[in-house]
């Protein structure tokens, strides 16, 4: 992840309790072989949610996102690589690698 440089937006809701999450990363390089990047709401007792993972990448400019959303109250962010291999289904909490935590405050 050396070099590469991520944008991220937040944007609650007016109505109802989900919370808009879109990451935007630039420079990025590849994943290692066999994995991707995923993204991991994290609440503050642990429980996670997977928003979105990283297959391709504009090999030109380096550029890939993910926009989901999340109906945690409070969280936190986790960018981990995870085996694609496994079927998506039992990726349902982070076990790879972690590459990066956002942490938001007010």
């Amino acid at each position: 992840m050396e070099g590469a440089r991520a944008n991220i937006f937040i944007l609650p809701r007016k109505h109802g309790k989900a919370t808009e999450v879109e990451m935007r990363f630039h420079d990025l390089h590849e994943a290692p072989k066999g994995t991707a990047f995923v993204l991991w709401a994290v609440s503050p007792d642990n429980q996670f949610q997977k928003l979105g993972q990283i297959v391709n990448i504009n090999k030109d400019r380096n550029e890939a996102g993910i926009k989901s959303e999340t109906n945690f109250d409070d969280f936190g962010l986790l960018l981990t690589t995870e085996n694609v291999l496994a079927p998506s289904a039992t990726i349902i909490a982070p076990s790879g690698k972690r590459v990066g935590v956002i942490t938001i405050t007010p």
